[in-house]
């Protein structure tokens, strides 16, 4: 028998992994009608649906960032092709420059990225962490509605961002790409 050959059990299982396209396809297809999730390294994962707190959190953090920049590089809820087979959604997305056509967001688009967990706090600041700076996406900030911080990433090498600060609701802190602040609460 080969070595290198692998035997299962009648009670093993094997996950399906996926590639970004056949996630795309399947949600074409409707296959996610009812439900968020996301593509992580080739496995879906089932996204908890967002509270009202963190729409309105999300729509105030838009809204002080399209007085700074243009309204077509602003964009909520939208998905980031990260990779062959990693697809996960942001809260909000300040692109470089405006995209033309309805795609997926790939990291080269993206300035700035920013999630606002009101439940995935760890996850936010951990995977998706190494996942924006694996991407080369300049900027990332978690804003923490439950412990009222906004944790700002910034200068990815090597998947992980190199420059980190905290900063406290009320607190005003620069916005990569202007001369202006913004101050969350």
């Amino acid at each position: 028998m080969n070595k290198s050959a692998v035997i299962l059990r009648a009670d093993q299982q094997i996950p399906a992994r996926f590639t970004t396209a056949e996630f795309l396809r399947m949600g074409e297809s409707g296959a996610f009608d009812d439900m968020k999730v996301e593509l992580v390294e080739g496995e879906l994962v089932r996204m908890n649906p967002p509270m009202s707190a963190h729409a309105a959190r999300q729509a105030k953090i838009a809204i002080c960032l399209s007085r700074l920049f243009a309204e077509s590089r602003i964009m909520g809820e939208v998905g980031v092709d990260l990779g062959n087979d990693t697809v996960v959604g942001c809260d909000v997305a300040v692109l470089r420059e405006p995209v033309a056509k309805n795609r997926l967001l790939v990291a080269a688009d993206v300035l700035l990225v920013i999630e606002v967990p009101e439940t995935s706090a760890a996850r936010d600041t951990t995977f998706k962490r190494f996942a924006y700076a694996s991407g080369d996406i300049p900027h990332y900030w978690v804003v923490d509605g439950t412990r009222a911080v906004v944790h700002v990433y910034a200068a990815p090498v090597e998947g992980d961002y190199t420059r980190f600060r905290s900063f406290g609701f009320g607190e005003p802190f620069a916005v990569p790409g202007t001369d202006g602040t913004i101050t969350i609460d």
